[in-house]
């Protein structure tokens, strides 16, 4: 703004100098010396930072222009409109128009013939720069503050997903704990009361094993039973909590494929079909390890936005496809990735077909055995 009012006001004074040489009338001798103590007003104004230092300056400088136009020169009357406008923006935060229109029309009715037509032109000039200024910048400053509430929005958000991390973290060790204390409690109920028990009819025996040896023998067998019903209970419990093969594969290759797809921006869907629990877990790290390997290269080479994981287990074969929305690729030339899978695929067996006529498709097949 004050780049725009101190080119304004040089282009302004340049015009005065001009046409106050090239008028009729004779210049005043003080001429040059009065453009010179206009324009070390009007720096000195825009180099203090004081408001109310700025505002006598300013008033100061409307009483020199004023001045000047009665006592010596009547063109520096040319200059008001610019001095009227400054201090219409530095008194009125608010930019109403009609109170500086009304300043620029007062000193018209002194004025005759081209100081007239000038002062005219030169004011309503100002006055339409004054307006642009002043929609603009109220633009800009609604610009600036929908950023400030953007930025607080992004600290609120951010702050909210911290606590939300924490929470689930919490949450996650909380389970972890209840779980461990609800297998203690299990293990303390079942094998600790039955150890007791046949540690008990040990002890029993023990004691009777010369003066009654049918009777130790018959403790001892109590406690051969109580020992296995314990022991079988102890495998009943970690069977009971012990995760399905398929649960584990196809939740980390779930987990995976949705942690991929947030960090690189790719819409991810994860689909499955048929008896899971017929991948073993070498299989389950073979797919696991191709998926991540084809998403890789999506994300990098493919311009893809979309990637699709299929997993279904078909009569004979294990099928997992990685189908992207990516630009293809007329020929398929096997890079160092693609050589991967199909050594990693072979291994077990299987075959890898990759195709990229629409989009880039890759096919790991894994055949499994069957009754």
């Amino acid at each position: 703004m004050e780049l725009w009012t101190i080119g304004n006001k040089a282009i302004v004074l340049l015009y005065v100098v001009i046409v106050t040489y090239f008028s009729d009338r004779e210049p005043s001798r003080w001429m040059v010396l009065l453009v010179l103590i206009y324009a070390a007003l009007n720096l000195a104004l825009h180099i203090v930072k004081n408001a109310r230092l700025k505002r006598a300056l300013l008033f100061a400088v409307l009483a020199y222009t004023i001045g000047c136009a009665w006592r010596e020169e009547p063109n520096f009357i040319l200059l008001l409109p610019l001095s009227l406008c400054e201090l219409t923006m530095l008194l009125d935060g608010r930019r109403r128009y009609a109170p500086l229109l009304a300043m620029l029309v007062l000193p018209g009715f002194a004025l005759r013939g081209h100081e007239l037509i000038s002062y005219v032109f030169i004011a309503m000039l100002t006055f339409v720069n004054y307006a642009l200024i002043g929609h603009y910048t109220a633009k800009a400053n609604r610009q600036e503050d929908a950023m400030d509430r953007l930025r607080r929005d992004v600290q609120r958000l951010a702050k909210k997903q911290n606590d939300n991390d924490m929470f689930a973290r919490t949450s996650e060790y909380m389970v972890k704990l209840e779980e461990r204390n609800r297998l203690a409690q299990e293990i303390h109920d079942g094998l600790g009361h039955a150890m007791t028990g046949a540690l008990i009819q040990m002890e029993a025996a023990k004691r009777l094993l010369n003066s009654d040896p049918a009777m130790a023998g018959t403790l001892l067998q109590n406690a051969i039973g109580i020992s296995k019903e314990g022991i079988e209970e102890i495998r009943l419990t970690l069977k009971n909590n012990k995760p399905l093969v398929e649960q584990l594969g196809l939740n980390r290759l779930k987990s995976a494929v949705e942690s991929f797809g947030m960090q690189s921006d790719l819409r991810t869907i994860v689909v499955h079909e048929g008896n899971m629990e017929a991948i073993t877990p070498l299989q389950w790290k073979i797919i696991h390890e191709n998926v991540i390997e084809c998403l890789t290269n999506a994300a990098k080479y493919a311009s893809a936005t979309a990637v699709n994981v299929e997993v279904r287990v078909l009569n004979r074969f294990i099928q997992a496809v990685v189908s992207d929305n990516g630009k293809g690729a007329g020929q398929i030339v096997k890079g160092l990735g693609l050589l991967g899978m199909e050594e990693r695929t072979a291994s077990v067996s299987g075959t890898v077909i990759a195709d990229g006529s629409s989009g880039f498709t890759v096919t790991t097949l894994i055949p499994y055995g069957r009754g």
